[in-house]
């Protein structure tokens, strides 16, 4: 690009960025630094306009890093710094207040510390939001994971504060909700105290229709599938045109057709938004430019409510939340490369799609285990854990369901049973996204038994964790194995546990 389209092009921004238009902005000014990247100016109307604290930061720092001396940058830094600053003591001025009473609280937006090697940073967080006792979710730094994160605990039902300091912009969707608006950290206390003293969080269990954004019974908490609908997480119908110019036909041959986030609500917002979500068979986000808050907010309620969900991302495209950083998602150049990874990843849940390709015989397909039903494991698992570990009676099995119903029982011999996509395993699953030898069961000494991945490419989930490739791991009675394709329920010569067990499955491909 030459350098008189890039100053247009810059004009252009720091016009839509004074009259207020961030997001046209943010898409200029980007482009902008990513042709210029010694440009000051564009590094620092980009800062006003970018939407987290994280991503105005990083800005401030590119620009004294061409011209250190630059004083607007340098005191535009110093504030960022200060409300970063501000956003550690948020988390103490809520323990100041909920400590004493014996409550454990998350507070969004400080994922940096988590993660673990070999546990997923999205689901340690779900599992962190679903055990709190409620949720907290400062939206003044207008950090992206912030509204993911609250998506996710809406989408789990768990109770939530929402808090923002005064003249912070709010989302429409949110604007009908009660949000806690503060000056500074002390006045926050004061609030949250009152909060508190209106016995916050509740201790009674709520109605299974209870919304605790509403704060009472809400008719979208039991939205039927529409076996028909999938919906888009658009920031803007026009964004998202030749996109889905590109999508529709494929889907539309299996029937299926797209509703849209910012289609007019008849409702109360938030509550129309999760009616969507849980009416669609799959949500469909693009990381970068054509999402926002609500679209990352809509994407959270889709992951706490274990609806299916596709990350699309163009190639070398903008900011996303950090949550995702590690996320499988279909990454294009052009539009035409998006068809056949959507239909393969479609078909890992979705009956009615076929693969658009198999995989050869001495390859597997990496197509990893959906994120919902590794989510969905580990959640049936704590909300029905044994009240003691069973000893297993008799002849060990492992119960192989496909949706709601088994489809066979796999007796574990003395040597044990080797599961896979090769003729040779004793058990053989057929899926590309199945290693030939993925994982075995095998028996120890004083009746135990153990569960092995075999250094799987998709790996192997032991009641929603994945196992460490290699390392036996024990098992017990109603314990669930996960793989591409296939669930097993571990359990021996008692009958059948009633439809609670089949119900726990959810839907495997």
């Amino acid at each position: 690009m030459t350098t008189i389209m890039t100053k247009d092009l810059l004009r252009k921004g720091i016009t839509l960025a004074k009259t207020g238009r961030n997001a046209a902005a943010r898409n200029i000014l980007s482009q902008v630094v990513r042709d210029t990247p010694q440009s000051v100016s564009g590094w620092l109307w980009l800062a006003s306009v970018v939407e987290a604290q994280k991503q105005r930061q990083y800005c401030l720092e590119k620009v004294l890093q061409i011209d250190p001396q630059n004083q607007a940058a340098k005191q535009a830094l110093m504030q960022v710094k200060a409300e970063a600053a501000d956003g550690e003591s948020l988390g103490k001025t809520v323990a100041n207040v909920f400590d004493s009473l014996g409550h454990e609280f998350y507070c969004a937006g400080e994922s940096a510390d988590k993660g673990i090697e070999g546990q997923s940073l999205l689901l340690e967080i779900c599992q962190e939001i679903f055990s709190a006792s409620f949720g907290v979710f400062d939206l003044s730094s207008g950090d992206l994971d912030v509204y993911l994160e609250m998506g996710i605990a809406l989408g789990l039902n768990r109770p939530i504060v929402v808090t923002a300091r005064e003249q912070t912009s709010i989302p429409a969707m949110l604007r009908e909700h009660n949000i806690i608006t503060y000056t500074n950290l002390s006045d926050l206390q004061t609030q949250l105290s009152q909060l508190c003293d209106q016995d916050f969080p509740p201790t009674a269990q709520p109605t299974p229709d209870h919304c605790y954004f509403c704060g009472h019974a809400c008719g979208s908490m039991s939205t039927p599938p529409d076996e028909n609908s999938y919906l888009v997480l658009n920031r803007s119908k026009l964004l998202w045109r030749n996109l889905m110019q590109s999508l529709t036909p494929p889907l539309a041959s299996y029937h299926l057709y797209p509703a849209y986030l910012t289609n007019k609500a008849s409702g109360p917002m938030l509550c129309e938004v999760r009616k969507k979500v849980l009416a669609a068979q799959f949500v469909l986000c693009h990381l970068g430019a054509l999402s926002d808050e609500s679209s990352y907010l809509a994407l959270g309620m889709a992951i706490g409510s274990r609806v299916p969900w596709v990350l699309l991302s163009q190639k070398n495209d903008g900011a996303a939340p950090s949550i995702l950083r590690e996320v499988d998602r279909i990454e294009y150049a052009a539009l035409t490369d998006i068809k056949g990874p959507l239909m393969d990843t479609l078909a890992t849940f979705l009956g009615r799609i076929t693969a658009s390709s198999t995989a050869k015989r001495d390859g597997t397909a990496l197509l990893s285990l959906p994120f919902w039903m590794q989510l969905d494991d580990w959640i049936n698992h704590i909300a029905h854990p044994p009240k003691t570990r069973k000893k297993i009676q008799g002849t060990i099995r492992a119960v192989q369901y496909k949706g709601q119903k088994h489809v066979a029982k796999h007796t574990v011999p003395t040597k044990g049973l080797v599961f896979g996509r090769s003729n040779d395993c004793d058990v053989i699953v057929e899926n590309p996204s199945v290693s030939s030898h993925h994982f075995q069961i095998l028996g120890g000494r004083a009746g135990r038994y153990f569960v092995q991945d075999l250094h799987s490419k998709n790996g192997t989930f032991l009641n929603g964790d994945r196992l460490p490739p290699g390392q036996r791991v024990a098992i017990a009675l109603d314990d669930t194995i996960r793989i591409p394709g296939a669930r097993f329920l571990i359990w021996d010569d008692r009958p059948l546990p009633d439809d609670r067990a089949a119900l726990d499955i959810g839907t495997t491909g």
